[in-house]
């Protein structure tokens, strides 16, 4: 049995965070069978993100942009005061809605993000917000939230560090749609409570970090034809590279130089 690996990330932006990642787990992933049957490789993963505003979708991702865009506009308040107002047997309702957990916290109808973006103070450790439930979720055979919780810290006068903590990631098809909801988010909600604060930048991590594996044979295909380039560390053609007096380097990075 192969020992599960532990990663730890440091990346310029979204872009390149999501193609490292999938680089080691496709690497060096733990294969894992967890008790709903679907195999998985999996890493214990922790990603450092710089900068979480540009280059955030690295073309490799399996979706466009309109789906990241939409999913963004469902982790707002606004969605989660549509979601709660449907009827218990509404087919749109599904098993949980990280909105729902975000803003309007379980039973008690705590706007636990605002509370903890209204209250930030330098040096605190506090503004902590949890979107699992015991008692609702540990009964419940699958279906569960990934994301379980979050920090926000405030380093500055006007600049934050989010922290972010998964009991379970799809690091394949989830982590490029979730990571720029969550930004957008809790940038918006920043933008409603009329304060100056920008995310510095972002720590993330995933107990369970995997790719599926009806997921691996597209992932396989991606690093046939593409590769990280050695500076910016995102997945590009491998045809794209151009030779620099640094080494090889993608378009991007060597226009940058």
């Amino acid at each position: 049995m192969m020992e599960m690996e532990a990663v730890l990330i440091k990346a310029k932006n979204i872009s390149s965070a999501w193609s490292q990642l999938i680089y080691e787990i496709y690497k060096k992933g733990e294969e894992h069978k967890p008790d709903y049957n679907t195999m998985t490789k999996r890493v214990h993963a922790t990603i450092q993100i710089e900068d979480v505003n540009t280059n955030q979708v690295n073309p490799a991702v399996p979706f466009g942009e309109n789906l990241i865009k939409k999913y963004k506009e469902e982790l707002t308040e606004e969605y989660a005061d549509w979601y709660i107002s449907l009827p218990e047997d509404d087919k749109r309702k599904f098993d949980y809605c990280y909105a729902k957990q975000l803003f309007r916290y379980g039973e008690t109808a705590y706007n636990t993000l605002k509370e903890n973006v209204v209250n930030l103070r330098p040096g605190s450790r506090r503004h902590v917000g949890v979107l699992w439930e015991n008692e609702v979720h540990i009964p419940k055979f699958e279906d569960q939230p990934c994301w379980i919780a979050y920090k926000i810290e405030l380093i500055n006068d006007t600049q934050t560090r989010v922290y972010i903590l998964y009991r379970s990631w799809d690091a394949f098809g989830g982590f490029p749609a979730n990571i720029p909801a969550i930004v957008e988010g809790i940038k918006k909600v920043f933008r409603e409570q009329d304060l100056p604060y920008e995310i510095e930048s972002l720590i993330a991590t995933g107990w369970d970090t995997h790719i599926y594996d009806a997921d691996l044979q597209a992932v396989e295909k991606i690093f046939k034809s593409n590769e990280l380039c050695p500076l910016c560390k995102c997945i590009m053609p491998k045809h794209s590279f151009i030779p620099t007096t640094k080494g090889r380097a993608c378009p991007e990075c060597k226009k940058s130089m």
